[in-house]
């Protein structure tokens, strides 16, 4: 299964990379917020963020957010990932770290690197960036109704697409969502999503992302919608909020929706 994931990933770093239409470094100037990451423990904070990275050959860096299972804590699922054969998993952000006023809005909270509260997407010439999420899942995920939710945040367009479809021109950022029963072992254990994505050499700016969507723990229209709704919040740069009114709240739950913290804290860097 860890073999299929990780054919996944490099296809996946192809696609990417040819969807970029430009190089970060061209872009807006970088943030210079400077964060530090907390490692995994068996007291650490409930809402926290779960993450594997890794540095690529080249320079660059890849990164996966992991979403748990409803009743899997954070610090659980780290232990289990790593006692897997996942390298680099730590735990980030929640309710007791990044609290400062650059990596938060209320209850929302970014995604950092090891050197910035937000890694951005470029513009490569348009007024905002563009993000195009081609899906590749089944009819059982509302992805759509997701990404129309997302798109009313200002600053950051975000465009659904059938995997057909395609996308546009080379100057917008595709994103690919795909959905298999990836089972319940390996990296995948008590893992219903991640959101993998890709940075340049200093980690401030995406160069590519895509979504894996796990039929494996089945659940609700709702519960599907959410596990959409969080991932795709991960794609655009956003950590795990500490509120249940949000879809980006660590756990799986029925919200369906972002909160007006998520927005919020979007438009701060956008």
């Amino acid at each position: 299964m860890r073999q299929r994931l990780f054919a996944l990933s490099a296809a996946a770093m192809v696609i990417a990379a040819a969807a970029t239409g430009g190089s970060p470094a061209s872009a807006q100037t970088a943030p210079t917020d400077q964060i530090t990451h907390s490692a995994a423990s068996p007291g650490q904070d409930l809402t926290g963020s779960v993450t594997s990275l890794r540095q690529n050959p080249d320079g660059t860096f890849s990164e996966t957010s992991y979403t748990p299972r409803a009743g899997v804590t954070p610090a659980e699922l780290a232990r289990k990932l790593t006692a897997n054969g996942v390298p680099g998993v730590r735990v980030t952000g929640g309710t007791t770290t990044m609290a400062a006023a650059a990596c938060s809005y209320g209850t929302a909270r970014t995604w950092p690197t090891e050197t910035t509260c937000f890694a951005r997407w470029s513009y490569n010439g348009w007024a905002r960036p563009q993000m195009y999420f081609r899906d590749r899942s089944n009819s059982l995920w509302p992805v759509g109704r997701a990404v129309t939710k997302w798109n009313e945040t200002s600053g950051i367009d975000s465009h659904y697409r059938t995997f057909s479809a395609g996308c546009p021109s080379t100057t917008v950022h595709c994103v690919i969502v795909y959905n298999a029963a990836y089972g319940k072992t390996g990296e995948w254990e008590d893992v219903v999503g991640l959101t993998r994505r890709y940075l340049n050499a200093q980690q401030t700016y995406y160069t590519g992302a895509y979504i894996a969507l796990n039929e494996s723990y089945g659940g609700t229209e709702y519960q599907r919608w959410n596990t959409a709704c969080h991932e795709i919040g991960h794609v655009l740069g956003l950590g795990h909020n500490t509120s249940t009114t949000s879809c980006v709240y660590t756990y799986r739950t029925t919200q369906r929706y972002p909160n007006g913290d998520d927005f919020n804290l979007l438009e701060r860097y956008y």
